[in-house]
């Protein structure tokens, strides 16, 4: 009993090991496979120092096979001869009925493929000095989708501004209620009743009362 299950185990490990090396070679492998796409573009950049070689490797997904393109660049050669140099030995070495090759702006040469799934295209090798070579995919990528936003019946109202300290002005004086109304009669001062003996002024001559009582009469 005791051998049986230690043979159960050493088995069991054993397809652990087995299963753990599959998924790590199947890792390593999408790791190391070249991206796809339906066209590429390719730049050069710099002055060759030397002659030498550029090596290319096209892996088509629909033939599910590989191709290597080769080209010579001469010493002295700018960036705008090598991708001259890239162009025309793309357009000898692919088949023109399955790959397009066409010069794009300045540096730069455009790679494309409408028969088939997509294709993938890298730089292995290149012992050409002081020369610059980037591959990169020219597949536009759409926009993300988004759906259209409507906009609320009622737009937001925007809080306003409370002015600083200092910034508010009085505010107006109250005018008359009615401006065409004529102003009140202000009744002028009354003067004190006079004291006994003394006449009122504006009275006659003397200073005496306007109308003195009549005299007694005589005996």
């Amino acid at each position: 009993m005791e051998f049986r299950s230690s043979k159960f185990w050493v088995v069991l490990f054993a397809s652990a090991v087995v299963w753990a090396t599959l998924v790590g070679a199947g890792a390593v492998q999408a790791a190391n496979t070249p991206p796809v796409a339906d066209s590429w573009n390719i730049t050069s950049s710099g002055k060759a120092r030397s002659s030498g070689e550029l090596r290319f490797r096209l892996s088509d997904q629909a033939n599910d096979d590989s191709i290597e393109i080769t080209v010579f660049v001469l010493s002295g050669t700018n960036e705008t001869g090598v991708a001259s140099s890239i162009r025309r030995a793309l357009s000898t070495q692919l088949d023109a009925q399955r790959f397009d090759v066409e010069a794009g702006e300045g540096a730069n040469v455009q790679l494309s493929s409408d028969r088939s799934n997509g294709f993938s295209l890298e730089l292995v090798d290149s012992d050409v000095d002081d020369v610059r070579v980037v591959v990169s995919s020219a597949t536009p990528v759409p926009p993300p989708t988004v759906p259209p936003q409507q906009s609320p019946a009622n737009s937001p109202a925007i809080p306003s501004t409370p002015p600083a300290p200092g910034d508010a002005s009085p505010p107006p004086a109250p005018g008359p209620a009615n401006s065409s109304a004529p102003p009140a009669t202000v009744p002028p001062p009354q003067s004190d009743p006079p004291a006994p003996g003394e006449s009122l002024p504006g009275s006659g001559e003397g200073g005496g009362p306007a109308s003195a009582p009549p005299p007694p009469p005589v005996d």
